[in-house]
């Protein structure tokens, strides 16, 4: 073959495994950089995610809280109106009694 004795060709094929390391760490190299980029928008994902998550759980348990006073009014108004009717029909009673005692 002509390449035989060439000096070109003979430093090609002896740079030829050192250029495969190289291209081998480039490409490592690269994989690596996209797995980094990748697991950094992973936990921002996740960080957001729980922010989110967080709030969401924070608002329940104010709204829970606003429920529960919600209800103890409700149950106290409920307990005036008894009254208030109670006596609203003791009067009315009293008023039929005075009426019919001036008949």
């Amino acid at each position: 073959m002509a390449n035989y004795g060439s000096p070109a060709h003979t430093a090609a094929m002896g740079n030829a495994a050192g250029m495969l390391v190289l291209a081998g760490a480039g490409v490592g190299l690269a994989n690596a950089i996209g797995d980094g980029l990748a697991a950094a928008a992973r936990v921002r994902y996740e960080r957001r995610y729980d922010d989110a998550l967080s709030a969401a759980t924070s608002h329940a348990e104010t709204m829970e809280a606003l429920a529960r006073t919600s209800m103890e009014m409700v149950a106290e108004l409920e307990a005036d109106n008894a009254r208030l009717r109670a006596a609203c029909r003791q009067r009315q009673e009293v008023i039929d009694i005075l009426k019919a005692r001036r008949a």
